[in-house]
């Protein structure tokens, strides 16, 4: 009885003794941290400035915008203007508050200076903003003009840099009396410019 006893013992004590794992076969535990990417600038290139604006500002950018022409006209209606480009670009990485600066032009700015129009000769006005075609006239030597909604519903042309001109009543090239009054049809930027092709 006394030996078994005494061999239980020692069983009982070599079991108290076995080494625990070694450090080195314990697998160490996986982490998945996400990488979270930071806030991207939104494409808004060719879009017009007003959509611009809200998509920009929806996302917490701050917008500047330049007249890209480097006439430095002031912009009064967004709705007439198309940004051409957007620094930073679009997709770049920027913080919310980043001042996203956008160059713009109208529709209807040509894309090189034209030359002065020739004394007593109609100039071809179509496709610009009506302001810029009465000055265009005038300096042709015509001062009898006036201007209609070339649409139709008999609208008044109260800021004549809001309208495309879309047709002339006299054509291009012509040698009228400088006393003929040449009428302007005209419709506001965004809307249809039927057959003339102008861009609004």
């Amino acid at each position: 009885m006394k030996i078994a006893i005494a061999l239980l013992v020692l069983v009982l004590a070599g079991c108290g003794n076995t080494p625990p794992p070694s450090p080195a076969t314990q697998s160490p535990p996986t982490q998945n941290t996400p990488t979270v990417a930071g806030p991207k600038v939104p494409k808004v290139v060719a879009l017009r400035l007003a959509e611009a604006r809200e998509t920009l500002k929806a996302q917490g950018y701050r917008v500047a915008e330049e007249d890209e022409t480097g006439q430095r006209r002031p912009v009064l209606e967004p709705q007439n203007w198309v940004v051409t480009s957007q620094l930073p670009e679009a997709g770049a990485d920027a913080p919310g508050g980043t001042e996203v600066v956008l160059k713009v032009r109208k529709p209807t700015d040509a894309p090189t200076s034209q030359p002065p129009p020739a004394k007593g000769t109609v100039p071809n006005v179509v496709c610009l903003d009506l302001q810029k075609a009465q000055d265009t006239l005038q300096a042709a030597g015509f001062l009898l003009l006036g201007s209609e909604d070339a649409t139709g519903q008999g609208r008044q042309q109260v800021v004549d840099r809001n309208w495309v001109v879309v047709s002339q009543s006299a054509p291009a090239g012509s040698t009228p009396d400088a006393k003929t009054k040449i009428t302007l049809g005209a419709v506001k930027f965004g809307e249809p410019t039927g057959s003339s092709g102008c861009k609004s």
